[in-house]
């Protein structure tokens, strides 16, 4: 499994913000109760603002909500956590968190236990910002808007289901992200050396993940959901773009939609997602100019992978691997793989390892396109249009 550490401005940074950002104006607030309500307002803060907000123990402690918006300086920072230990497993959110943060070389970090949801906003002035979702337990939701440039956006989902993530940027990357190739011994992971066996992390919520095995930063928008009946959305309209979903994690996972689209000048961009469980959904849309990579990998059975891109682009397709061995088990059946590319000197791989698989690759309006579908089982399908 994989762990989440985060690259660059690090959670870590944000529980020395106290100190660190003295200069700046700063505020705590401590609830704990049933129904409480906190606010901080620090929009008339020049720079360098610290706002923390702490609600909730028991299961008890539920219906809270907790709001902070900083202003257009420099270096904020912002924290919310909402404590609901023994939740009722129920689809009503039990606590709610809005953010608003403007400027540049910020953070907002959310972290909560039980059925919440929470929805940060960055998008004035914002540049070089980051912000960090961390969600335990059931019919959480978490949206995150980002609209400056070199900016970072995690939300980590986890052990629970019907959860539901949605990341939107629109501003421009500040890296070329190169995909890993599917081999039995992958190299060491890195910001720029993307992992094809990842996975949802299973330890803890931001910010105490430990370090692990993915480095994630300076910049991206990165979705992990751990569990089953989870929706997790990245859109991206800048270019040098790095997204990243990633779902299943649990015996019997399943049921989980993942989608990236990544457009609107959109050159050297990268999209990945890895679903590991059964009648998962995974769709990459890619449109624009320059060379992009668009990379799904799939364990389960009845999975479907969508790969549509215009452009100069790159696809691979994995279905039926495993993501921590790098084994290529022939134990999944009835998978299904589509690749639409439609520009010049587009590229596709789609490896399918089991029964009753199908594939199809259109390359329509292209010149030298190449197409590959390596598929081992019985009862496969595959189909190739150029």
């Amino acid at each position: 499994m994989k762990k989440l550490l985060l690259g660059a401005a690090s959670a870590v940074a944000l529980l020395a913000a106290g100190s660190a950002f003295a200069a700046g104006n700063a505020s705590t607030i401590d609830q704990i109760g049933y129904a409480e309500n906190a606010s901080v307002d620090q929009s008339g803060s020049p720079s360098d603002a610290v706002a923390q907000i702490t609600q909730g123990v028991t299961a008890a402690d539920e219906y809270n909500s907790a709001n902070v918006t900083q202003g257009g300086g420099a270096g904020n920072q912002a924290s919310i956590t909402q404590n609901q230990v023994g939740y009722a497993a129920v689809s009503d959110p039990s606590n709610v968190s809005n953010s608003d943060q403007q400027g540049t070389d910020g953070t907002i970090t959310v972290v909560q236990e039980g059925n919440n949801s929470s929805s940060i906003s960055q998008l004035q002035f914002s540049s070089y910002e980051h912000a960090l979702v961390g969600q335990s337990d059931n019919y959480n939701s978490a949206g995150i808007q980002q609209g400056g440039t070199q900016e970072l956006a995690v939300v980590n989902q986890e052990e629970g289901t019907g959860n539901s993530a949605s990341i939107v940027q629109s501003g421009t990357g500040d890296n070329v992200y190169a995909p890993s190739l599917l081999t039995a011994t992958p190299p060491p992971p890195g910001p720029n050396n993307l992992q094809w066996y990842e996975n949802v992390p299973t330890d803890s919520v931001l910010p105490g993940t430990p370090a692990g095995d993915t480095v994630y930063g300076p910049v991206g928008a990165v979705v992990d959901q751990n569990g089953s009946n989870n929706i997790g959305n990245i859109n991206q309209a800048g270019f040098q773009n790095f997204a990243d979903v990633a779902q299943g994690g649990q015996d019997g996972s399943a049921n989980n939609v993942g989608s990236i689209s990544q457009g609107a000048s959109l050159y050297q961009s990268d999209g990945v997602m890895y679903q590991d469980g059964h009648n998962n959904i995974a769709a990459i849309n890619q449109s624009g100019a320059g060379t992009t990579y668009s990379t799904v990998w799939q364990n389960g059975n009845s999975n479907q992978a969508y790969s549509t891109q215009v452009g100069s682009e790159h696809s691979v397709i994995g279905q039926g691997v495993t993501g921590d061995d790098g084994a290529y088990p022939n134990t999944v059946t009835s998978d299904f793989a589509s690749v639409d590319q439609t520009s010049g000197g587009d590229n596709s791989l789609v490896t399918q390892l089991g029964d009753n698989d199908a594939a199809y690759v259109a390359q329509t309006s292209t010149a030298n396109a190449t197409s590959t579908i390596l598929q081992n089982g019985n009862y496969d399908v595959a189909s190739v249009h150029q």
